[in-house]
């Protein structure tokens, strides 16, 4: 059973946050619509449920804190994590505390009594520390994303040791099979695929890294290696013990990328569509559809999904994996508008798209897009 967490108006037409328990994301639907729901949208799939498990709880001070969905959901949609966007909003939501240190430093400054005005100066910059203290795992974290979507592989081993020192004394801490998925792709990004396996396999069937799942991660490191068909044999293998909308879109997108087999990955989007997708997901099975219309020469529409799906993740930049996804979704409209005759219209997307694509080697869909554009 896994915790699924949507978005939904309830019965009175109040927008709450619903954590249900099913075995699918299709039956947590069923059951919310069965108690009068409507309006549903999924936040959090099984997917999330597992890698997120270390994170939901967490020990401070000798007392277990529990993170609720909505605290996660709101850190989720924040639009930066940086110190001084934390330290900003830490003390916005303390200034009632904050206005009482201030009072109080205020008032011997007044009185001309020196030890209210150090105390109180003690007290701001000690409650400034521990508010930015307290935020460092998320902050490294997300630096940690962006690293890794843009393949700055020594950047993310810096980040993944500092992570792992940061997770000693603090109680937030960073689940260890993420941490050593990240550091198996700059072991794969480095060449020693062999070692890469070997570091991630110790998490296998480990808390927080079922079979399935660490299945599903696998094959992402043979696509660093551009090793495609392991990938997709990986991804099978996952999907046999875990049939999950998500996995199947990441089938279909090494179908049509990769394969450039349009029939296999429309039939892996129609497995995906028989489920419930996140809303994370939504810009991507967008972009997947466009893959393999353009794939099928249906130029009209794979331009109007193409379009819809950076549309939708410009619109939330701060989301992981967002330069990554737009950039590719960029370099297919290229190739689709210089098939309708859109030379202008496909030369800046190109442009929008190349830097990402140079620093992240992808040299197949760069020389696609020369070839639509001319640049042989």
């Amino acid at each position: 059973m896994h915790t699924f967490v949507w978005k939904v108006k309830d019965r009175s037409g109040k927008d709450v946050i619903r954590e249900v328990l099913a075995e699918t994301g299709e039956e947590s639907r069923r059951i919310l619509l069965a108690d009068g729901c409507t309006d549903l949208i999924l936040k959090e799939d099984e997917i999330v449920d597992v890698t997120t498990a270390g994170m939901k709880r967490a020990q401070f001070l000798g007392k277990e804190i529990s993170v609720t969905a909505e605290q996660r959901l709101k850190h989720r949609d924040k639009k930066q994590s940086t110190f001084v966007s934390v330290l900003a909003q830490g003390m916005w939501q303390s200034k009632w505390l904050l206005a009482i240190i201030i009072t109080i430093g205020a008032y011997g400054l007044y009185r001309e009594n020196r030890t209210s005005v150090v105390s109180a100066a003690v007290a701001l910059i000690a409650w400034m520390v521990f508010i930015i203290c307290i935020s460092l795992p998320l902050i490294y974290y997300r630096r940690l994303l962006r690293a890794s979507d843009w393949h700055r592989w020594d950047e993310v081993l810096n980040l993944v040791n500092t992570l792992e020192t940061i997770g000693r004394f603090h109680f937030i801490k960073i689940p260890p099979p993420e941490l050593g998925r990240y550091r198996a792709k700059v072991l794969a990004a480095s060449g020693n695929f062999d070692a890469a396996l070997r570091e991630y396999q110790q998490y296998e069937n480990q808390p927080g890294c079922p079979g399935w799942l660490y299945k599903a991660f696998v094959a992402g490191l043979y696509d660093l290696v551009k090793q495609h068909d392991r990938a997709v044999e990986y991804t099978l293998m996952a999907l046999a013990e875990k049939p999950s909308p998500v996995i199947y879109l990441d089938l279909a997108n090494r179908y049509a990328r990769f394969k450039k087999d349009a029939k296999k990955a429309r039939q892996a989007l129609a497995e995906a569509e028989k489920g419930p997708l996140p809303d994370l997901n939504i810009p991507g099975h967008h972009r997947y559809k466009g893959e393999v219309a353009y794939l099928e020469k249906d130029y009209s529409l794979a331009k109007q999904e193409l379009e819809t799906a950076i549309r939708m993740m410009e619109a939330t930049p701060h989301i992981a994996f967002r330069d990554g996804n737009i950039s590719i979704g960029k370099a297919y409209l290229c190739c689709v508008l210089a098939r309708l005759g859109d030379m202008k219209g496909a030369e800046k997307n190109y442009r929008e798209a190349e830097r990402y694509l140079q620093a992240t080697g992808e040299t197949e869909l760069m020389e696609e897009c020369r070839i639509e554009l001319g640049k042989r």
